[in-house]
This record gives structure tokens, C-alpha cells and sequence, in this order.
């Protein structure tokens, strides 16, 4: 088992590699949750598809957004496209896995909360282990032929990140979870204490012309809707298995 080092207890999402398959998994590191190093204000550089300030209470739901026409469904993957989302933010310091995962499966049109989830998924104040929360959400959704996994291909491979991102957003209409390195995120540069924290966020929106991917953070103090570009994405994830990433029975 290869062990990354974090500091934080908020949602440390690594890697424990087991017999044929790669599944997060949190470790237990050495702070309760993560320390801002300053008082941050949510970035207004992107503008959410619906509400700016979503309720943490709020249930989540996600339409596509007509940025793409439905003749270009199934036929090839649109230049652009991003889902109409309800956004929320993490209830607590430690359900980054459990929000991003409740907004994810809103775009399947399943509402749950990420208090439920966060029972299911057997989430502690250490984080949620990706071996029990994979089988919670593949159980919200393989009754309509969909199944999340563990890809591992999408470290350091913008190419590779928004083939997976534009395949999901794009042509399955759905949102994936991404897994990366809080700290390492432009929004919270020199806001976070530590290294190597690990925290999961959705990515609902790309653009290939621009090279851009929207994503919404569920952390309270600097989350919310941002843009990036997928090559600066690339670059955050964590290594050796990045997203929830959606495909087809």
C-alpha cells in the first residue's frame, strides 16, 4: 500500500492499490481539517449556472444546458458544453466526498443528501474511502445503465483529462467527480496549510477551443464555480486515479 502524505482530515482522497483494481482512500493525517492561512472570499472569476451562494441544505439537480444540440449526442463529443447545476457546499470539513458525489448524481436526476451518502459511504472525521463509496453511488445508478470507476490515466494528461471530462459532460450529460490536491488549486494558493491535502471536486462544464474546464469546489471558504484551464487541472490531480469517471453498462 502507497501511502501520501496529507495534512488535513477534511476528505483526504488517495490511493490504495488492491488485487485488479485502484480505489481512493483517506489516510490519517495530522490535522482535523484544513487550516486557511488567510480569510478567503469565494472567486468571482466564473459566475454558477444557477445560484452563486448555493444553500448547503439545497438538493441538488442537473439539466444539460442547450449549449449543444441534441443531434450531437452519441454522434461525437460537442466543442463545448456545460450542465445547468445546483452547486452546495460541504456540510462539514470532511464531505468533499459526499457533496461532490450528491451533485454528481443529480445529473442523473437522483437527489440524496450528502448526510446519507456520508453514512452509506461509512464517512469519518478522517475522510471517505473510495472503496466504500464507489459501490454507494454505482448503486444509485446502475439501474440506468451507468457505472462510475477509477480511471488512471488523467494525471498530468490534459489531453487525456478533457477527452474523460468532454465524454461525460459532453456526451453522457453527467458529472464526474475529480480527485486532486487542495492546496494546489489556484483559488487556494497560499490559503491552505499543508501538503498533498486531498479533497474531491465535480467538474460539470468544458470548453476545447478555450482549453477550459468548469468545475465547482464544495469547500465553503474559497469554493463555488471556477474555471481553469485543463492543462492547470492536469496538473492538481491525484496520481494514480483521478475522477468518478461514468460510462455505460
Amino acid at each position: 500500500m502507497k501511502k501520501w502524505k496529507t495534512g488535513t482530515r477534511s476528505i483526504a482522497v488517495t490511493m490504495l492499490t488492491t488485487v485488479g483494481a485502484l480505489q481512493f482512500t483517506a489516510l490519517t493525517p495530522a490535522y482535523a481539517s484544513p487550516t486557511p492561512l488567510a480569510t478567503p472570499t469565494p472567486s468571482a472569476s466564473a459566475t454558477p449556472s444557477t445560484t452563486a451562494t448555493p444553500s448547503p441544505s439545497a438538493s441538488p439537480t442537473a439539466t444539460p444546458s442547450p449549449t449543444a444540440s441534441a443531434e450531437t449526442k452519441g454522434i461525437f463529443t460537442p466543442r463545448s458544453y456545460k450542465l445547468a447545476l445546483t452547486g452546495q457546499r460541504q456540510q462539514t470539513n470532511y464531505y468533499c466526498v459526499p457533496a461532490s458525489s450528491s451533485m454528481s448524481l443529480s445529473s442523473f436526476g437522483v437527489n440524496v443528501s450528502q448526510s446519507t451518502l456520508a453514512k452509506k459511504m461509512k464517512t469519518t472525521t478522517s475522510g471517505t474511502k473510495g472503496v466504500n463509496a464507489v459501490p454507494v453511488i454505482n448503486a444509485y445508478v446502475k439501474s440506468r445503465g451507468y457505472k462510475y470507476t477509477i480511471p488512471t490515466d488523467a494525471d498530468g494528461n490534459p489531453g487525456m483529462l478533457m477527452k474523460r471530462v468532454s465524454e461525460n459532460i459532453g456526451d453522457l450529460h453527467r458529472a464526474p467527480v475529480i480527485a486532486v490536491w487542495m492546496e494546489k488549486l489556484p483559488w487556494n494558493k497560499g490559503k491552505i496549510k499543508g501538503t498533498n491535502v486531498g479533497h474531491a471536486i465535480i467538474a460539470y462544464g468544458y470548453d476545447k477551443l478555450q482549453g477550459t474546464i468548469t468545475v465547482y469546489d464544495p469547500w465553503k471558504p474559497t469554493g463555488g464555480t471556477h474555471t481553469l484551464s485543463a492543462a492547470t487541472l492536469a496538473d492538481i490531480l491525484q496520481p494514480g486515479g483521478n475522477m468518478y469517471y461514468v460510462s455505460k453498462l
